[in-house]
């Protein structure tokens, strides 16, 4: 034990027995601080004064560790944002102004431009919170920010979103980097190279953690396509039940896997088309059994009842749902509002639409998505919200105008809205859309509305979403709409015109 930590032992035993023993410290850990020891008063409690000394050397009295000097960091070959756009940039940090974070990181990759020194550190800091933004602003960050990833260890991911692509030395880098820094580095390696990123993940993969090979697995979702295939088919004998359905699950994207051409096969042997002198119907003849085969597809064997569904109900839900839907239609015959029709009409309903929903979400199937929106059953919990969220901006709006028309009056009009918002992923309006919410929020009805729903939740809420969502363009033109709205609009265009200038 060292002499410091002896001499603060001797201290804590007589506190323990009493303040009024005339010395406490029989060696103290220096000689100077013995000098000094001798010169306090002997009229106070000793041993008191001789606990005060000793807290200001162990904070402050011992001798700092020497450190070398850093390399200084490289100089900038790329221009810093204007100082209109590091303006926006510090609102956008706020609470408030990160809902406008992703499309201002976008501009500025955009313009090739970086962060200034004054603004890195909170960037740097809302990246280490946040990884999904860790790739957009470590490629904004400049020679500044590597060289700040290689002092902070909360901060190698910089070094990632930098790293040469062409180094001799990114194979290197790659064995030995952290599970942060690789998460960036594959990330890159799949929007430039995607093949070679998937070498990459193959050398490590024997070695790593169920939870690692999930979390890169899942990044394969990026550029994924047939090159992938054989990787994919492979994982579906992983260890791990969580790597195994993401493997599924990516396999299913990919119309021509042969994971894709088995649920095909089976399906067409459990799913028939019986076609009649008037009409068609479909006959389902579920499966009794789980072959080996389909058990390492990701089959259940013994599946308990879930939701209401009990095994074969689960395993036709699942086989349908991994198929191809433009392989459906084909081999059917049946477009998909048809085939909606037919399936309503059998006993497996609730099963064979909770599969097509999750096959029209994973493909984001547009004909499929607005027809199995049109289902109204008791039956069937469908995934209604999952479904708007697969639309496209375009059929998302059409079909929330559409549902808009339908409403009695204003009021209705107004809560079909601003549920719809609260529960829908965010998405840029456009013009006309942005019209109808606006002329909705001003209607004179709603306005002098005395209901504390419409006045305190629901008006406020559309207010919201008409700021930050609505088409800023409409700010250009002579208008009477609210000014929180247009300040939020000028805005988002004085920050694209900061980082985009018009041509002189």
């Amino acid at each position: 034990m060292s002499s410091s930590k002896n001499a603060w032992r001797e201290c804590e035993v007589a506190a323990l027995l009493g303040s009024q023993k005339s010395s406490a410290i029989s060696q103290w850990p220096t000689a100077e601080l013995q000098a000094v020891a001798r010169q306090l008063p002997q009229d106070n409690p000793l041993l008191l004064s001789q606990l005060a000394l000793m807290a200001v050397y162990q904070r402050a009295g011992q001798q700092s560790t020497s450190l070398a000097a850093a390399t200084a960091a490289e100089a900038e070959t790329q221009a810093y944002i204007s100082p209109a756009a590091q303006k926006h940039a510090q609102f956008i940090l706020t609470n408030e102004g990160q809902v406008y974070l992703e499309d201002w990181l976008n501009l500025v990759a955009a313009e090739n431009a970086i962060l200034p020194r004054t603004l890195l550190p909170s960037f740097l800091r809302l990246g280490e919170n946040n990884k999904k933004w860790r790739l957009a602003i470590g490629q904004i960050a400049g020679q500044r920010g590597a060289w700040l990833g290689q002092q902070n260890s909360d901060w190698t991911w910089l070094v990632a979103a930098q790293f040469d692509l062409k180094s001799p030395e990114l194979d290197n880098y790659w064995q030995t980097a952290s599970l942060a820094c690789r998460e960036v580095l594959f990330e890159r390696l799949r929007l430039e190279q995607p093949e070679r990123a998937l070498a990459f993940v193959i050398t490590i993969w024997p070695n790593e953690s169920a939870n690692v090979r999930k979390l890169l697995l899942e990044k394969l979702s990026i550029h994924l396509s047939m090159a992938d295939h054989d990787f994919l088919e492979s994982c579906l004998d992983d260890r791990s039940k969580i790597v195994k359905e993401v493997a599924i699950d990516l396999l299913a994207r990919l119309p021509e896997s042969l994971f894709v051409q088995r649920m095909q096969q089976q399906l067409s042997q459990i799913l028939l088309l019986k076609k009649g002198i008037v009409r068609k119907s479909l006959d389902v003849i579920p499966l009794e059994t789980i072959s080996p085969e389909l058990e390492r597809d990701g089959f259940n064997a013994k599946a308990a009842t879930v939701q209401g569904l009990g095994a074969k109900a689960q395993w036709l839900r699942d086989i349908i749902s991994y198929v191809s839907l433009d392989w459906l239609t084909q081999h059917y015959g049946l477009d998909a509002p048809s085939f909606v029709t037919l399936i309503l009409k059998t006993e497996w309903e609730e099963a064979l639409i909770a599969g097509l929903t999750i096959a029209a979400i994973r493909q984001q199937q547009q004909t499929w998505l607005q027809s199995l929106l049109t289902v109204e059953s008791n039956k069937i919990a469908l995934r209604r919200v999952d479904l708007q969220n697969a639309l496209s901006p375009t059929i998302r709006e059409q079909w929330l105008l559409n549902a808009l028309k339908k409403a009695k009056n204003s009021t209705e009009q107004l809560t079909i809205l601003a549920t719809a918002l609260r529960e829908l992923s965010s998405w840029q309006w456009s013009r006309d859309f942005t019209l109808v919410a606006m002329s909705i929020y001003q209607h004179p009805q709603l306005q002098n509305s005395q209901s504390y729903e419409v006045e305190r939740r629901l008006l406020p809420q559309l207010l919201d979403n008409l700021a930050v969502w609505g088409d800023a363009s409409l700010s250009l033109q002579p208008n009477q709409y609210p000014t929180v709205v247009l300040i939020s609009w000028k805005f988002k265009l004085e920050m694209r015109a900061a980082l985009h200038p018009p041509p002189l």
